[in-house]
């Protein structure tokens, strides 16, 4: 069996639905998605997968939905959407006050990845799941996503590793069949 592994860094905030400690607040973390594929056989290059072609299909679309943005379910996004659309509004317009314009909207996720969409209440990037994006939750997302991207006959998910904070400790969510 022949395994790779590929993982990028995002920054993003969540808020956990419901949380009895201190996640209930809104926070961030900078998060590593990982994502190692398998196949017992490799391609006629010698790849399972070409690095660049994982990267392209799995991660680069999760770092567009999620980068710089906050996280959230959609039960939480129906209950907020519009509060967050009015804070929105007042942050965006913090930037007349630098650069004299609202300037750009940062880039995003075009379109629905495995469930999951950016929305821009007031001009801020908002990335909604169909559950409370939990460590565990987003590992079976993105176990999900990178099978259904490159997943075929010969090349397989193995697994998905979130690894939510890295210092001054190490906590890391996995997903496998």
């Amino acid at each position: 069996m022949y395994t790779i592994t590929s993982g990028v860094f995002i920054h993003f905030g969540h808020h956990i639905r419901g949380h009895d400690g201190p996640c209930i607040s809104l926070h961030g973390h900078t998060w590593q998605f990982q994502v190692t594929v398998q196949a017992d056989e490799l391609d006629d290059q010698g790849f399972i997968i070409d690095f660049d072609l994982l990267q392209a299909k799995v991660l680069d679309p999760c770092h567009a939905l999620l980068d710089h943005g906050f996280a959230m379910g959609a039960d939480t996004w129906q209950e907020t959407h519009e509060d967050f659309a009015t804070l929105g509004k007042k942050l965006v317009a913090s930037r007349y006050h630098t650069i004299g314009n609202l300037g750009e909207r940062q880039p995003g996720q075009d379109g629905e990845l495995l469930g999951a969409r950016n929305e821009w209440p007031g001009g801020v990037k908002v990335a909604v799941f169909p559950f409370t994006p939990t460590s565990e939750r987003l590992a079976k997302w993105l176990f999900e996503l990178g099978q259904k991207v490159v997943g075929d006959d010969r090349v397989s998910m193995q697994s998905a590793r979130i690894f939510e904070t890295m210092h001054p400790t190490e906590f890391v969510a996995e997903y496998r069949p």
